[in-house]
């Protein structure tokens, strides 16, 4: 018997294969990287974030100052530099009962405490933005209610952010 021996040859198709094959394998590495933070996909930009604080009293509430740079109270880190401070208004304490009018319309009881104040400050920091627009100030994500602790100088209190903008670099 013989043998007979037949040419192989790459063609096209063969190819075509052998690169999407590679292509895949090259997505699935990416996306292992992305996600086990090995390949960062962040960008830093510059945020202006509001902090309120509540139940402030009254001598320190002028504790914190235009210029000051502030940290976060847990960590020690610096959060950004203090760029305004809205004039100090009373804390409002508001009562859990309604009570209803002749007409039928229901209000809530609001009392205001005596020496007791909200304060609201703007802090201007960079932030590193996520792939999901979501900007994170030393480990803090910058979104409406978010809390946040912070400290200038004697003032140390938790706050909670009311109002955030994403500046353009």
């Amino acid at each position: 018997m013989s043998k007979i021996k037949t040419k192989t040859r790459f063609n096209f198709v063969d190819v075509i294969i052998i690169l999407a094959i590679i292509a895949v394998i090259a997505a699935i590495v990416w996306i292992v990287l992305v996600q086990s933070g090995t390949v960062s996909t962040e960008k830093t930009v510059r945020v202006e974030y509001t902090l309120r604080f509540t139940l402030v009293r009254e001598e320190y509430a002028t504790y914190v100052k235009t210029g000051d740079t502030v940290k976060n109270s847990s960590t020690g880190n610096d959060i950004g530099s203090v760029i305004a401070v809205r004039r100090p208004e009373k804390s409002k304490y508001y009562d859990i009962r309604t009570t209803v009018d002749e007409g039928g319309e229901q209000t809530v009881q609001v009392s205001e405490y005596p020496n007791l104040y909200d304060v609201f400050v703007t802090v201007a920091s960079d932030a590193t933005l996520s792939n999901s627009g979501i900007a994170t100030v030393d480990g803090n994500k910058i979104l409406i209610g978010s809390p946040m602790y912070f400290r200038d100088g004697l003032f140390a209190k938790e706050g909670f952010v009311t109002a955030f903008e994403i500046k353009n670099n």
